[in-house]
Parts: C-alpha cells; structure tokens; sequence
C-alpha cells in the first residue's frame, strides 16, 4: 500500500492500480483479482458461500427471537447472541424450526410470562427543575387583564370581519345595478357602509338587497336605454340632428314595404 500525493481525491482503477482515499490521504495498490463472479462460483470460496446461506438463516432466526420479547426487555446485544447461538446449532446440522423452537422457550418464554400490566418507567435523570413563584401578584393579575381584553379585542375584530365581508358582497350587487353618472367608487363604498350598518342590527342580506334595490337612483336610465335607438338621428351637446334621406332611399323602401303604391306613384310620375 503506496500513498499518493495529489492535490485532489482520486478513486478509480487505471492500468491494473486501484486509487483509494482513506482519511483524506490517497493511496494505490494493485488491482485485485477478487470479483462477484469469482466468489458465486470459483470453488475456492465454496466453504465461504455455504457459511453465508446458514449466516442468512440465522439472522432470521435471531430476528424473530428479539422480536418476540418485549419492548422493554430488548437490547441491541441480544440479537448478536441470538443469531450466534442459531450459527452455531445450524453448524451443527440442526433444523431452523427447532433452533427457533429452543431458543424461544430458553430466552422468550420465561420473560413473556412475568410481563408486568404496565411497562416500567425509568425516572429521569435530569435535575428537577426548580418551583416558580409569583411573587408580585399586582404585576400578574395586571398582565391577566390585559390579556383578557387583546382576546375580546380579537374576537370583536372578527366579528366585525365578517360583517364587513357580507357588507362587500351586498354592496357589490346593489353597485351593479346603478346605472349611467353614479358609477363611481364612492358610491360603492356608500352602499358597502349602509348594508354594513343594516348587518349590524341582525338584518339578513336578503332583507337588506330587497329593500334598498327599490330606493336605488338610475333606474329610469335602465329602461331609456333599452329603447330602439332612433334611425337618422345624431345626438350632439346643443341638442339632436335629423337627417331626411334622400327620395330614391325613401321610395326604395316604399317599394319594399308597399310595392303596388310605389307602382302606382311611379305611373302617375
């Protein structure tokens, strides 16, 4: 084993010399001929396969044992000695189910059978902490106070948040039906204020909407604009502008409307 000096680590096989880095320091050594083919099937390593499958069988055994005791009893040691106890008996050229069997009743069922109701408490090693008293009681009975009123503080805030949320939703139904010059934020925080006075004295939002759409302005102006707008007409700031059209227009549409009186004018002509 050579150590390398390199201003970087270095892990990988080049050229038959594998690079290592072992507590920060680089090292090389030959490349070893050992690989996963070499030991599942080279017979040289036969012994060390057949002691992996009992090794494998034992873990299982030792697993269930230290599982089967309970949780208070258990320690990390345990398992070791259980699996090595079943390694051993395997060796031996015992079963796995009476290798289970045995050591279950050896280590498993004598504690299983004195299990307390209740599981054991381990007291605390910590230093108990010492007692606070309070000495000053006008200072704490103050702080109570206090604390009192920001919780009712807190309470009525959410009251009143609540409140002012319907309040936003009926104001922005009563807005949507003004109509023409009352378009304009002010007075949709006019109507938000009103219904959140009416939500105050417990009037619900159906009662509110059904009495105050009524009283809104701008009603009038809703039913002139579904009115046909009339055919040449130009509305201008000093007043309206009527266009007569010319005679081949109106004769044209006399011709469309009353086709034998426009026959008989045109005879007449």
């Amino acid at each position: 084993m050579a150590e390398v000096f390199a201003p970087f680590v270095i892990q990988r096989t080049m050229q038959g010399l594998t690079f290592y880095c072992m507590e920060g320091r680089n090292f090389v050594r030959t490349k070893s001929s050992l690989s996963r083919r070499k030991v599942l099937y080279a017979p040289c390593f036969a012994r060390t396969r057949e002691y992996a499958a009992l090794m494998g069988q034992a873990s299982k055994i030792g697993s269930f044992v230290y599982n089967t005791l309970p949780v208070y009893w258990r320690q990390s040691w345990m398992y070791r000695s259980f699996t090595g106890e079943a390694f051993t008996m395997l060796k031996a050229g015992e079963q796995s189910a009476e290798i289970q069997q045995v050591l279950w009743e050896r280590y498993v069922k004598e504690i299983v059978s004195k299990k307390p109701a209740e599981a054991i408490k381990v007291s605390s090693f910590d230093k108990p902490k010492r007692a606070y008293r309070k000495l000053n009681t006008g200072y704490w009975k103050g702080k109570t106070i206090k604390s009192a009123r920001r919780k009712a503080r807190k309470e009525q805030t959410m009251y009143y948040a609540g409140l002012m949320a319907q309040a936003s939703k009926i104001g922005a139904k009563l807005y949507a039906q003004l109509r023409g010059k009352y378009a304009g934020r002010h007075y949709y925080q006019y109507l938000t204020g009103q219904a959140l006075k009416l939500l105050k004295q417990e009037i619900s939002a159906e009662d509110i909407l059904a009495d105050l759409s009524p009283t809104l302005p701008g009603t009038d102006c809703s039913e002139a604009k579904t009115q046909k707008k009339a055919v040449n007409v130009v509305r201008h700031q000093k007043g309206q502008y009527y266009f007569i059209p010319s005679l081949y227009k109106r004769f044209s549409g006399l011709e469309k409307v009353f086709p034998k009186a426009a026959i008989i004018l045109i005879e007449d002509g």
